[in-house]
Order: structure tokens, then C-alpha cells, then sequence
């Protein structure tokens, strides 16, 4: 009998060892088929991702597209503009950093970049002269402007809206006179 019963205890030993070895197998089984469903998961939602970028990113571009063809029509409308008023200006000499002197219909202006809508009138100037300068202090050379109001030459600071700066009592200045800068003052050539 002892015989019998290592028997059945042996066979009974096999078949729940080989229970325990099918279900270990069945569970390893589970989880890289787990693992691969979610891999595949994965794999979708970041060629979703991906998909959602890239239109985001093509509308981006379409807008940015559309912004500068906007900026150019309106650069390009605005330069025409600028350039029709400039053009039929009677005079226009550049002075210093963009700022010139313009003059249309019998009045000056001093305009900054060729931007005649923000062009400052000079009120009671009947000469505008752009004149050269040499400042031997610095060892410069730029233009000043001069205007000739109430009978007198003045000279004026164009980004002040032509503020006076010196006025040049006595005096007649023509298109050749120059000036040179010396030790704060200013000669007349």
C-alpha cells in the first residue's frame, strides 16, 4: 500500500506541479500580450499626437503666411503712398539718421524715414538749406540744418520738431557756405 499511496502522492505532485507550471506559462502569456496591447496604444496615440502637431504646425505656417503677405501689401501700399507725396515735393535733402528736409506746396517739413504722414510742418520758414559741417573737436563730418525765419538764419535741431539751436544773427548762408565746429564754436566758411 505504501507502494499505492507514494504513487498517487507522486502523481498527484506531477499534476500540480505541471497546474502550477501551465498557469505561470498562461500568466507570462497575459502579460506580454498586455504589454504588446499597450505598446500598440502607445504607438496610435503618438501617431495621433504626431498628426495633431503637424496640423497645428501647418496652420501655423498658413497664418504666418497670410500675416506677412498682409505686412508686405501694407509696406509696399505704404511705401507707394510715401513715395507719391515725396515725389511731388519741390525739395527733399537728407539731413542725418532718416530725418530730411522736405518742402511742398510753398511749405518745409522735416520728415523722419520717408514718412510723410508723421512729417512735422516748420511754421514761418521761408529757406531750408542742409548744410555740411565738419567738427574738428570730434573729427566729424555731418549736415545741420538751416532755416531762414523772421529775416534770420537759424540753426535747428530735426528731431526736436526744429527747435532752434542757434540763431545766426547778421548773417547770410547760401547753398556752398559750410560750417566747421571748433571748440564749441561754430564757423562759418
Amino acid at each position: 500500500m505504501e507502494n499505492k499511496g507514494r504513487r498517487i502522492l507522486s502523481g498527484i505532485i506531477t499534476v500540480v506541479i505541471i497546474l502550477v507550471y501551465a498557469f505561470l506559462r498562461f500568466q507570462r502569456y497575459q502579460a506580454r500580450h498586455e504589454h504588446q496591447k499597450a505598446q500598440q496604444e502607445q504607438v496610435k496615440n503618438s501617431q495621433v499626437v504626431q498628426q495633431a502637431l503637424q496640423d497645428n504646425q501647418n496652420k501655423l505656417n498658413e497664418a504666418a503666411a497670410k500675416i506677412k503677405q498682409a505686412a508686405d501689401s501694407v509696406k509696399d501700399k505704404k511705401s507707394t503712398t510715401e513715395s507719391e507725396e515725396l515725389k511731388n515735393a519741390e525739395m527733399n535733402k537728407a539731413i542725418e539718421g532718416g530725418y530730411s528736409v522736405v518742402k511742398k506746396n510753398d511749405k518745409f517739413y522735416i520728415v523722419k524715414d520717408n514718412d510723410f504722414s508723421t512729417a512735422t510742418e516748420l511754421i514761418g520758414v521761408t529757406e531750408a538749406l542742409v548744410i555740411p559741417t565738419k567738427d574738428e573737436t570730434k573729427n566729424k563730418e555731418y549736415n545741420l540744418l538751416v532755416l531762414k525765419k523772421d529775416g534770420e538764419y537759424r540753426i535747428v535741431d530735426e528731431t526736436k520738431g526744429g527747435k532752434d539751436i542757434l540763431v545766426l544773427t547778421g548773417e547770410t548762408i547760401t547753398e556752398s557756405t559750410t560750417f566747421t565746429v571748433k571748440d564749441k564754436t561754430v564757423y562759418i566758411n
